[in-house]
């Protein structure tokens, strides 16, 4: 284009010039030449021109695209990743919400009182035969209904693990009235964090046996089990990949027997001295390559104490050792059995008496009276095919009937007069058959019967007869 723009102009400028020449000074030759040059110009013009026209159009390349920026690559996924957990932004901790809404309904066919009305077994509680109590009662509970978080992360120093689950029955050993007929009270069952061998917070005690113990439709369970969770530093030592060792200082009241409170007997008053050092607890596990077979042995070791002032009390030791199993027969059977032998405690097996009592001799010193007993426990769960399960359980608590406790039982002055306490058991039993029914994922309809009775020390008997119906969907 800036060709045909130099040559047009050349032209003019020719053109013009042989306008200026004058006329005179022009010859005949030198017009022939210059028309000649002209022609010659117009002629390069228009090949130019033509040449132009068919060349091909060349567009100025498109600016340079921006610089990509790489964008933050995605948290991975831990290799480990759980069914049913999320992973945080970090990547790393994984985490899982769970729990359950629970309805329960009791129907009590022997006597009852106000020490019965608890959703779980009042076996140790329920009136003497001799009181003619009133038979006939009936109350629910949504109380059991529980929600707890887990999380879990790795570290240098091993897997980090937590949980906190709570549930609303946090009256059921105490006032009933808490719990029962559209009440609950919140409680703290578990709140715990590990990291690799050691764990610190609130959990199941190494001394109970709820791996070893029948499924119930009870919220608290069958006779001669127990759940209790306390407050402890835990550590655990893996022996193989079938075998390990637990080991905990569980703190608290360890005796069972709160600060303060007042043991009374013919002898005088006397209070707990509260306690100065951890219960000491231990497991040992076993369990079969093919996980059909479960074992555990239990060990407990505390100390209890009385007192009436800093230079006058006494103390004792309790101590307790068990041993559970369980055995899957086949695919759809299963044995459970457990025994303990226990003394000076009433913390950790449920049902039991108080661990001791007190008395003040005439020279102002403290006795300590403790109790001591045996229990059992044994079941047969069937699975009859996906949707229904059953279980037939029965278990027991028998407590030496001599001794210091034994004295105290038969001599206890009640307050109408009579002797012998009607609270202190000699020996209790449950035999209970239930059913649960799976009508799709995790929903479970429970049904249950259980026959009871408890034997006081002086043999006058309490006999109790529930019917438990309960429902719960976990999520």
């Amino acid at each position: 284009m800036n060709k045909l723009k130099t040559l047009a102009l050349s032209m003019g400028t020719i053109g013009l010039s042989s306008l200026a020449i004058p006329a005179y000074a022009a010859s005949n030759t030198e017009v022939d030449a210059l028309r000649k040059e002209v022609n010659e110009l117009k002629q390069l013009v228009q090949q130019l021109s033509t040449q132009q026209k068919a060349a091909p159009v060349v567009m100025a390349p498109p600016p340079a695209p921006a610089p990509m920026v790489a964008a933050a690559p995605a948290p991975k996924a831990p290799s480990n990743t759980k069914p049913g957990w999320f992973v945080l932004p970090d990547g790393q901790t994984q985490v899982k919400f769970y729990g359950s809404i629970r309805a329960d309904s009791t129907y009590d066919f022997e006597g009852t009182s106000s020490d019965t009305t608890n959703i779980n077994n009042p076996t140790n509680k329920v009136p003497l035969n001799s009181a003619n109590a009133t038979q006939d009662a009936l109350n629910v509970s949504a109380a059991p209904t529980r929600v707890g978080v887990e999380f879990s992360r790795p570290t240098s120093l091993g897997e980090l693990n937590g949980k906190i689950e709570a549930d609303f029955a946090g009256g059921i050993s105490g006032n009933s009235s808490q719990t029962t007929n559209g009440n609950g009270a919140l409680r703290v069952r578990h709140a715990y964090v590990s990291l690799g061998k050691w764990l610190a917070g609130q959990t199941t005690s190494p001394f109970v046996n709820v791996d070893t113990a029948p499924e119930s439709v009870d919220f608290n369970g069958p006779m001669g089990y127990g759940s209790t969770r306390t407050v402890q530093v835990r550590y655990t030592q893996p022996i193989d990949a079938n075998q390990k060792v637990l080991l905990a200082l569980e703190g608290g009241d360890v005796d069972n027997i709160t600060t303060g409170n007042t043991t009374v007997n013919a002898a005088g008053v006397t209070s707990s001295g509260g306690n100065r050092f951890p219960a000491l607890t231990a497991r040992y596990d076993y369990k079969t390559a093919d996980n059909k077979f479960l074992g555990q042995a239990h060990a407990l070791l505390h100390e209890n104490r009385i007192s009436t002032n800093d230079s006058n009390d006494e103390e004792k030791l309790g101590w307790g050792v068990g041993l559970g199993a369980k055995y899957k027969v086949t695919d759809v059977d299963t044995l459970f059995a457990n025994y303990y032998h226990v003394k000076g405690d009433s913390r950790y097996l449920i049902y039991t008496n108080p661990a001791y009592v007190a008395s003040k001799n005439t020279d102002g010193s403290l006795n300590i009276g403790e109790s001591e007993f045996d229990s059992a426990l044994v079941g047969y769960s069937r699975t009859w095919n996906p949707k229904w399960r059953s279980t037939i359980a029965a278990g027991g608590i028998w407590y030496k009937d001599d001794g210091a406790y034994a004295n105290f039982a038969n001599s206890f002055v009640n307050t109408n007069g009579s002797i012998g306490s009607t609270t202190l058991n000699k020996s209790l039993y449950n035999i209970l058959i239930n059913s649960f029914y799976t009508p799709v994922k995790n929903v479970d309809l429970g049904v249950e019967y259980t026959y009871g009775q408890r034997k006081t020390f002086l043999d006058q008997k309490g006999d109790y007869s529930r019917l438990n119906l309960m429902a719960k969907y976990s999520f």
